[in-house]
């Protein structure tokens, strides 16, 4: 097996576990004293990680991870004022080092034309000569017909209100519903345990959040009791998921294809390169 087959089989693992290995979150509130606050976000070990984490009569936790380097964290926060304090006691050498330097390149500096505030060759305006050795026309009355040129084809590629008929697209529209509602479902929590005593001293706005929460979840709030006549507060939330980056790639493939999201992003580019070169030509 060769060497670029060998690369090749790399690259298209790494590419697989990248759209394979899941993002997983998870969330835990207790209102219960001591309160409690844990959040966790992770993917790929260190790649990418986010920790926070509270409890009553401690201080906030937080840990970052990017590509596996710390951003934030104890330790981060330990570098951090170390270089601080490094910066501190060297600042003050690094300044005066700084400023001989300075001096003595102003010294030794030679001054390129003393005599005259003439400060290098003027621009010589381009010309084309013939056979013959006459002189055509400069080449900027050229450059300002192709330019114009352009302007006036570039007139022609959209009309000024060209978004107008796909944002009036009801098919558009459609597909980012349909794209929305799949992605939802995907990265909707595995797991989601509400438990404990709810409520707030007003009968009707409490039945409707009530009716509310059987009609949107009736599985998750059967272990709470919902109070209508007092403030009631304690209670736990546990919510666990996972996302994975290939199937978000899949229903976003889908979503492009479709024929008004593609009509919509080719005027889009046409639309772009228009400004572009118009933005080109007026300067």
């Amino acid at each position: 097996m060769s060497l670029w087959m060998i690369l090749l089989l790399l690259v298209i693992a790494f590419i697989i576990a990248i759209l394979c290995i899941p993002i997983t979150y998870s969330l835990k509130v207790s209102s219960r004293k001591p309160y409690e606050f844990d959040f966790r976000l992770e993917w790929m070990y260190r790649v990418l990680k986010v920790h926070l984490a509270y409890k009553q009569g401690h201080p906030l936790f937080k840990e970052v991870y990017v590509l596996g380097s710390m951003k934030v964290g104890s330790a981060r926060d330990y570098e951090d004022w170390l270089n601080r304090r490094v910066k501190e006691e060297l600042d003050p050498l690094a300044t005066d080092s700084k400023e001989d330097v300075d001096t003595k390149e102003v010294l030794d500096e030679p001054d390129s034309y003393p005599l005259s505030g003439y400060s290098g060759p003027e621009p010589v305006q381009s010309v084309r000569f013939d056979a013959n050795g006459q002189v055509l026309e400069p080449v900027e009355s050229t450059s300002l017909q192709e330019e114009t040129t352009e302007e006036k084809e570039d007139t022609k590629d959209l009309p000024t209100y060209w978004w107008w008929k796909h944002v009036s697209n009801p098919k558009l529209y459609e597909a980012l519903f349909t794209v929305s509602k799949q992605c939802a479902s995907h990265a909707s929590p595995r797991v989601f345990q509400l438990e404990g005593d709810f409520g707030i001293p007003r009968p009707y706005e409490m039945g409707l959040i009530t009716a509310a929460a059987y009609t949107l979840c009736p599985k998750q709030v059967e272990q709470v009791n919902f109070s209508y006549t007092e403030f009631a507060y304690t209670g736990s939330l546990t919510v666990k998921g996972r996302m994975q980056l290939g199937v978000f790639a899949f229903y976003g493939t889908l979503f492009i294809v479709k024929k008004a999201v593609r009509e919509c992003l080719m005027d889009s580019v046409k639309a772009f390169v228009q400004y572009r070169r118009r933005k080109q030509s007026a300067k």
